[in-house]
């Protein structure tokens, strides 16, 4: 029997409105909308991020939220306050301030009130590799973007 192999591909995110979606998270994350198949677009949207090979999948639903995640995305960043701020202005919510175990970190919820961290730097090589957000007018692009 020959091995196989296998790898984390996506990351799916339930939306009630996939064109929000896609404004929501591209300008969240940098990512990039990716063509998918016909068939698949009225019910999926997916989005390539700057830095990973894995995907994020956002899922047309209708279905109402009852309950917390047992999955969520965490965002790190080397300025939480400035990085709530932003998200904020593109449409999430703060939900839950947490400072435990030497970190200070932030549970928002998306405009679909699915959770998401953000949370000081973990992987300070990665973060630094990224490029800034722009602080002054812009909470969407990069810098390089403008």
């Amino acid at each position: 029997m020959t091995g196989h192999r296998s790898r984390l591909c996506q990351f799916v995110i339930d939306v009630d409105d996939l064109d929000e979606g896609v404004t929501f998270w591209s300008a969240a994350l940098d990512a990039t909308p990716e063509p998918l198949p016909e068939a698949s677009t009225g019910i999926y949207r997916q989005l390539q991020l700057p830095d990973a090979e894995i995907r994020i999948l956002l899922q047309l639903t209708h279905d109402p939220k009852i309950k917390k995640e047992h999955m969520h995305l965490d965002i790190e960043t080397d300025n939480v306050d400035a990085e709530v701020s932003r998200l904020e202005r593109l449409g999430a919510k703060r939900w839950d301030h947490q400072q435990e175990r030497g970190f200070d970190f932030w549970v928002l919820r998306d405009p679909w009130d699915n959770e998401f961290c953000v949370l000081q730097t973990i992987f300070a090589q990665l973060l630094a590799a990224r490029r800034p957000w722009q602080t002054a007018t812009s909470t969407i692009y990069p810098d390089e973007m403008l």
